[in-house]
């Protein structure tokens, strides 16, 4: 029981989730760590730096092939994380559905000073 509440309140129960909603909670609260902005950074530099190496090499080379396929990974490299993006979009609205649910939950409760 919440500080200041009496018996006689009655609660709001909390909202019923789906199977996907529930999946989604607990894939989130197990993986909270890797939410760091260095985890996204070294994940990222993971994917492009490759790219630069590979670019980096063919400018000190001089050679406009080697330079070629060094754009051409990180188009390649982009073009994989926009499609990563457009494959987990539903985690986006999964999470929103999630929070609409509990911001309504949380609206229809008494508010206690």
């Amino acid at each position: 029981m919440s500080v200041g509440m009496r018996d006689s309140e009655p609660r709001t129960p909390m909202p019923e989730f789906t199977a996907e909603e529930r999946g989604y909670i607990f894939a989130v609260a197990a993986e909270g760590h890797q939410d760091s902005g260095f985890y996204r950074t070294v994940s990222g530099a993971a994917y492009f730096f490759p790219s630069v190496v590979i670019g980096c090499y063919g400018l000190w080379d001089g050679s406009f092939k080697i330079l070629g396929i060094g754009f051409l990974t990180l188009i390649v490299s982009m073009a994989w994380g926009f499609y990563t993006e457009w494959r987990t979009s539903h985690y986006e609205r999964t999470g929103r559905a999630i929070v609409a649910k509990l911001r309504q939950a949380i609206e229809d409760r008494p508010v206690v000073d």
